[in-house]
């Protein structure tokens, strides 16, 4: 794998990550693909759904402003041909999530498919 890959997927995860933390829809638009999947639990429930739901339920939760530094550290990624996973930690709406993330790129563009996540319980 070339380094323009790795540069390519990390402009992706940051615009994953501004587009959640930041609360810019457009640029989850531009990360996702158009029939992307995400599942995790929320609040208690089960959420699996499209970008279509997905992003508007995240866009209303409360966001930092943006432009503001964010806590988050791509700890693995791994890379086959047109298929690339990412595992993330970060800091997103006053909790810490591991999140999962599965591109693949088309037509030269690499855009996330799939997104699984885990948010961490709270100390004390």
């Amino acid at each position: 794998m070339h380094s323009i890959d790795h540069s390519a997927i990390r402009a992706v995860v940051t615009l994953y990550l501004e587009g959640m933390i930041w609360g810019q829809p457009d640029k989850l638009r531009r990360a996702f693909h158009p029939r992307a999947t995400a599942a995790g639990h929320f609040g208690g429930d089960y959420l699996y759904s499209g970008p279509d739901e997905f992003i508007p339920e995240w866009h209303g939760l409360a966001t930092q402003p943006p432009g503001t530094p964010y806590v988050a550290e791509i700890t693995l990624m791994d890379v086959t041909g047109d298929v690339a996973m990412v595992k993330l930690t970060d800091t997103c709406f006053g909790d810490d999530y591991t999140d999962y993330l599965t591109l693949i790129r088309d037509q030269g563009q690499w855009q996330i498919t799939h997104k699984a996540w885990f948010v961490h319980a709270k100390a004390g």
